[in-house]
């Protein structure tokens, strides 16, 4: 069964001795966010915050700090199997007769069963009499930092029929305000559907999977609360919002709901997941309408910096529910990496080359499908393996001519929090192709082969260095 609730999950952890309670007070200026940073780099346990310096909310942070824990949260099997229940999804076709149309009845029913779930029941039954911002544990966790950012609410929002959510910083300006970090394209998304006001619900606390499936970039028209279903085995409860017409998970911790001013303000810097500080920039202003909480409500928190911090995991996990997804829209793909150290901006990517140009229609494509991410993107062939920098970069070093080889792509959407383009949004790609190039590709002439001994040579060889191993003494440490 899966997790109901981050609670659910926090015992756990809990009793797998992968989650501590800090009962030592900390101040939400910039301790909480080192504490956090070194349990991280040092792949210890979750945290709970017990005792806060500002009297504010227990949080609990590291959650998923490490791929093992990240595996509990889909019960030990790994996210690309659960997701390949996606792709399975997608290839439905319409019955053509009797049995089909029976066969079809029970895929239905199950594929109803991974849709939201909603209900008027919800722990989040406490309406706070005062909106008191300052109240949660909102965190500085850089010194040049001008204020208290809330670093891991998952903000639901309206477009159209359509409602979604992923993470944005927010930083904390009044006790009843808050800035969204919004880049220039998902503020017009927001307004795109003829919505005279955009309405936001900020939620803490969801139950592991849908928490992780925020940070997963689900191609439209896919919802992520669907996708996390499919993941869960079975559809996420959802509740009404109470002052904005939004649903969000029931069985949260806490949630904000507020509504765009129209208003824009300073915000930043702020030290984000490229281990630099971002720009100063105007972003939006919302305003809180109403908070709900549970009783005694936990906060989750996470914190930025150099890689590989929680966000790394967060990207591991995502391109293992997209990898089937692009598997069906790129069938040539055969493996899809994103190292959590190269932050979402590096791409390899293996594939079954069949003709010539065919690595710079695999590169276009995911451009095409993530152009905020995947700024330098790598293809080699079938036989490499994605995950072994060594194998690699030995096909970059042995497959590509630069002259030949490399494509720049200029004046491409890039991420506002990539701070290398000289032009926050606007940078540009690169495409590395290390694939063994065809005939047409190589001025008509064969590539060379790769060396290769006969297998009963290799078998023979690999009898002699059996035997010849054994024979080694080795000293007693």
């Amino acid at each position: 069964m899966p997790y109901k609730d981050l609670r659910e999950f926090l015992e756990v952890l809990e009793d797998k001795g992968e989650l501590v309670r800090l009962k030592e007070e900390v101040s939400v200026d910039l301790e909480m966010a080192a504490v956090l940073r070194k349990l991280t780099y040092s792949k210890g346990p979750a945290v709970i915050f017990e005792r806060i310096k500002e009297n504010t909310l227990p949080a609990v942070g590291n959650v998923f700090g490490t791929w093992e824990r990240i595996l509990l949260t889909t019960e030990g099997v790994d996210p690309e199997e659960k997701a390949k229940a996606l792709t399975e999804l997608l290839a439905f076709r319409p019955p053509e007769g009797i049995l089909d149309a029976m066969k079809s009845l029970g895929e239905l029913r199950k594929v109803a069963s991974y849709f939201p779930k909603r209900t008027s029941r919800t722990p989040m039954d406490v309406e706070w009499k005062e909106i008191d911002l300052f109240k949660l544990p909102a965190i500085r966790q850089w010194p040049l930092e001008p204020g208290r950012f809330l670093t891991f609410g998952a903000t639901f929002v309206r477009r159209g029929e359509s409602i979604n959510y992923g993470y944005y910083r927010l930083q904390v300006i009044a006790k009843d305000k808050f800035l969204v970090h919004w880049m220039p394209w998902r503020r017009s998304e927001a307004y795109a559907f003829g919505q005279d006001k955009v309405e936001v619900a900020v939620v803490f606390g969801m139950d592991p999977v849908t928490t992780l499936v925020g940070g997963v970039p689900v191609p439209p028209p896919l919802e992520k609360l669907f996708v996390s279903g499919v993941l869960r085995g079975e559809g996420v409860e959802v509740v009404e919002g109470r002052t904005v017409d939004l649903r969000y998970p029931a069985n949260a911790e806490l949630v904000i709901e507020g509504e765009l001013t129209g208003e824009t303000a300073p915000e930043g810097p702020y030290g984000d997941h490229a281990g630099v500080y971002s720009i100063v920039k105007n972003y939006p202003v919302v305003r809180v309408k109403a908070i709900y909480s549970r009783e005694n409500p936990l906060i989750p928190v996470t914190t930025t910096g150099k890689p590989v911090l929680e966000d790394g995991h967060f990207i591991l996990f995502g391109q293992k529910v997209v990898k089937p997804l692009l598997r069906t829209i790129l069938p040539e793909i055969v493996d899809f990496y994103m190292p959590p150290e190269g932050l979402s901006y590096v791409f390899v990517v293996s594939i079954r080359k069949r003709f010539p140009g065919h690595a710079r229609k695999v590169m276009s494509a995911l451009w095409g499908l993530t152009p905020l991410i995947g700024k330098i993107l790598i293809v080699v062939d079938h036989d490499v393996d994605v995950r072994d920098w060594g194998q690699v970069l030995y096909a970059v070093s042995a497959h590509v001519d630069p002259r030949r080889d490399v494509v720049v792509l200029e004046d491409f959407p890039a991420e506002e929090l990539d701070p290398s383009p000289s032009t926050p949004g606007l940078g540009s790609k690169l495409g590395i192709d290390a694939t063994r190039k065809l005939p047409e590709e190589y001025g008509g002439k064969e590539y060379p082969k790769d060396v290769a001994a006969p297998d009963e040579i290799e078998r023979k060889a690999d009898e002699v260095l059996s035997r010849l191993l054994s024979q080694v003494k080795r000293k007693k440490p």
